[in-house]
C-alpha cells in the first residue's frame, strides 16, 4: 500500500510518544530535572529526530528494508548482528512490558480495578492491531494521534501561568546532553524499526522529508510544553500529566487518561508490529505474556530500563548514517 506523508509522520509520533512521554515521567527523567537546561536537550533531540527519521524513511523506501535486522545487516558483520539483534529484541519485549504497566496503571487509577487487568487488555488491543500490518498502523496514528496532541496542548495551555517552580530539580546541569542523547537514542530505537516499514509506503525523498520534519516537529513541541508545565509542579508523581489534568478539572483528568491510554496503546502497537516484522505474525502470540510485567510499578521500569534501552539502541544509529554511502563495515 502507498501512504501520505502526513499518516508516515503522524506514526512517527506514535511510535515515540509513549506511556512515559505522554505520563510526563519520560519528559521529567531526561529534561525537565536540569530544569531550563532541559530545553536546550529538547532543542537538540527534536533536530536529529528529523534527521535520523528522514534517513530511515530513506532506507526504507530506497532499499524496502522492513526490519531491524536487515538494517543491522547492511553494516556489521554476521557474528554481532546476530548478538545486536537479540538485544534488540529483548529491549523490545521489556518496552511492550513498559507498556502494559502503563495501562495497568491508567485504568486502575480511573476504574478500580485491577492493575493486571488493565494491563492484559492493553496487550490483547495491541496485538490486534499490529496483526493488521502497516497498513492498520498507519490508520491507527492518523486517528489517535491528534486526539493526544489536542490533550497535552490543552492541558499545559489551562495551567501555563500556574505558579511555582518545580523543587525537586536538582540534577546537574552539564548531564543535560548526555540525557538528552539517551532520551533521543532510546526513541530512535523504537521510531525507526517502525520508520522502516513505513518508507516503503512512501514515493519520494519529499515525503520522507515532510513526514519527518513532521513528526520532529509534533514530538519537539509536545516534549517542550510539557516540559514547561513540569517545572511548574511542586511534586513529581508517578503520573504528573494526568495529575495536572485532574487539578485542572476531574472531567478532563478522565479525557487526559484516556489520552495517556492511547498514547501508549500507539507506542505499543509500534513495537509489536517491529517483532512481528522482524518475525512473523506468530511472534505476537508471545507478546501476550507481556502483560505480567504490569505487576510493576511503571514508573520504576521508565527510571531502569530507558536509559539502557537509549545505550542499546546507538547500533542502530551507525548504519543509518554509515548506509547512505554505500559502505559496509570491514568483516560485513
Amino acid at each position: 500500500m502507498k501512504s501520505s506523508w502526513w499518516g508516515a509522520g503522524l506514526t512517527y509520533v506514535g511510535a515515540v510518544v509513549g506511556a512515559g512521554f505522554a505520563s510526563g515521567q519520560e519528559i521529567y527523567q531526561f529534561f525537565t530535572r536540569f530544569g531550563v537546561m532541559g530545553t536546550l536537550g529538547i532543542i537538540l533531540a527534536g533536530c536529529l529526530f528529523a534527521v535520523l527519521g528522514y534517513k530511515a524513511l530513506e532506507q526504507g523506501r530506497r532499499w524496502s528494508m522492513g526490519s531491524y535486522g536487515s538494517l543491522l545487516q547492511s553494516a556489521y558483520p554476521p557474528w554481532l548482528v546476530r548478538g545486536a539483534e537479540g538485544l534488540t529484541t529483548v529491549f523490545l519485549v521489556i518496552g511492550l512490558g513498559v507498556v502494559a504497566s502503563a495501562g495497568g496503571a491508567d485504568v486502575a487509577g480511573f476504574t478500580g480495578l485491577p492493575a493486571i487487568f488493565g494491563a492484559f487488555i492493553t496487550i490483547i488491543a495491541v496485538v490486534a492491531v499490529a496483526a493488521r500490518g502497516t497498513g492498520g498502523m498507519i490508520r491507527l496514528n492518523m486517528v489517535l494521534v491528534p486526539y493526544l496532541v489536542v490533550m497535552v496542548l490543552v492541558t499545559v495551555a489551562l495551567n501555563w501561568n500556574a505558579p511555582g517552580v518545580n523543587t525537586v530539580v536538582a540534577a546537574p546541569a552539564p548531564g543535560w546532553l548526555i540525557s538528552a542523547l539517551l532520551y533521543l537514542s532510546y526513541n530512535v530505537f523504537t521510531g525507526v524499526m517502525v520508520l522502516l516499514g513505513v518508507g516503503r509506503t512512501l514515493t519520494s525523498p519529499l515525503q520522507s522529508f515532510g513526514a519527518a520534519f513532521l513528526g520532529a516537529a509534533i514530538l519537539s513541541l509536545l516534549a517542550y510544553a510539557e516540559h514547561h508545565l513540569l517545572m511548574t509542579l511542586p511534586v513529581i508523581a508517578e503520573l504528573p500529566m494526568v495529575d495536572a489534568a485532574l487539578h485542572t478539572d476531574p472531567l478532563w483528568g478522565i479525557f487526559f487518561g484516556a489520552g495517556l491510554w492511547v498514547a501508549l496503546f500507539t507506542t505499543g502497537v509500534a513495537e509489536a508490529y517491529i517483532l512481528s516484522e522482524q518475525y512473523g505474525k506468530k511472534v505476537l502470540w508471545g507478546v501476550c505474556a507481556t502483560f505480567l510485567l504490569g505487576l510493576i510499578r511503571f514508573d520504576n521500569l521508565v527510571r531502569l530500563f530507558y536509559p539502557l534501552m537509549g545505550m542499546v539502541a546507538i547500533v542502530l544509529w551507525i548504519p543509518l548514517v554509515y548506509k547512505g554511502s554505500g559502505r559496509r563495515f570491514p568483516g560485513g
